[in-house]
C-alpha cells in the first residue's frame, strides 16, 4: 500500500487518481503507522516552505518519516514543495527542511529575471534531462517534457543526488534520487503520459 500524506498543503486527490490509473494501490492519510503493509510513501505540497514545515513538526509527521525513510527505508517520492522540504534549508524561509538531501533551496535570480525577460513562478510544460540510468525515468522519450509551476528550485551539495536537469534561465536540478528517496520539482500528476510512467517507475521500486 502507497501512503499518500496528506498534512494540508498537497494536491493530494490528483496524486491518488493518477495512481489508480497506473494501477497503484494508494491512500490518503496523515498517519503512517496506521496503513497496513505500507509499501512507499509520497510526500505532495503546494505552498510556502516554513508553513509546511511547520505543519510537519507539529503533527509529528516529520519525526516519522524520518523513522520510516531513513530508518526503514520505505520508497519515498516528494513532488514539487515536496521535493523542496527534503533539503537542509530553503531561502523561502527560516526554518531547517527534513535534511534527506544534503543542500538548499533558492529562489530564481540572475539578468534574466532581473530584467522582467523571464518570469517568476517558472509556469508551464518544460523539457527535462534525465542522468543516466535515472530510476525515475526509465523507459520515457528522449526528451520528456512535465509541467512546473514554482519560484524555487533545489541545489545539490553532492551532484550524485542529481536524478534530472531542466533549463529555465539557467539549468537547474530538477528531480533528486538518492537510495531509496526520490523527488520530482515538476507535477507528473498534470503531466499526462509522461507523470503516469513516472508513477509506474515507482511502483516498481515500491514492489
Amino acid at each position: 500500500m502507497i501512503a499518500i500524506l496528506d498534512y494540508g498543503m498537497g494536491n493530494i486527490a490528483s496524486i491518488r487518481n493518477m495512481m489508480r490509473r497506473v494501477g497503484g494501490d494508494a491512500v490518503i492519510t496523515s498517519d503512517l503507522e496506521s496503513v497496513d503493509g505500507l509499501s512507499g510513501i509520497i510526500l505532495p505540497g503546494v505552498g510556502a516552505f516554513d508553513n509546511a514545515m511547520q505543519k510537519l513538526n507539529a503533527s509529528g509527521i516529520a519525526d516519522t518519516l524520518r523513522d520510516f525513510v531513513l530508518e526503514r527505508k520505505i520508497p519515498f517520492l516528494g513532488v514539487c514543495l515536496g521535493m523542496q522540504l527534503l533539503f537542509e534549508s530553503s531561502e523561502e524561509g527560516k526554518l531547517p527542511g527534513l535534511g534527506f538531501i544534503r543542500g538548499e533551496v533558492r529562489r530564481f535570480k540572475g539578468p534574466g529575471f532581473d530584467a522582467g525577460k523571464l518570469k517568476i513562478p517558472h509556469m508551464g510544460w518544460n523539457i527535462v534531462r534525465p542522468i543516466d540510468n535515472a530510476a525515475l525515468f526509465v523507459g520515457l522519450d528522449q526528451e520528456p517534457r512535465f509541467y512546473f509551476v514554482h519560484s524555487y528550485h533545489a541545489v545539490c551539495t553532492d551532484d550524485d543526488d542529481i536524478a534530472a536537469t531542466c533549463s529555465y534561465g539557467y539549468d537547474f536540478t530538477c528531480s533528486v534520487s538518492k537510495e531509496n528517496i526520490y523527488a520530482a520539482q515538476f507535477h507528473p500528476e498534470k503531466s499526462h503520459r509522461f507523470g503516469m510512467k513516472l508513477f509506474e517507475n515507482f511502483m516498481e521500486r515500491v514492489c
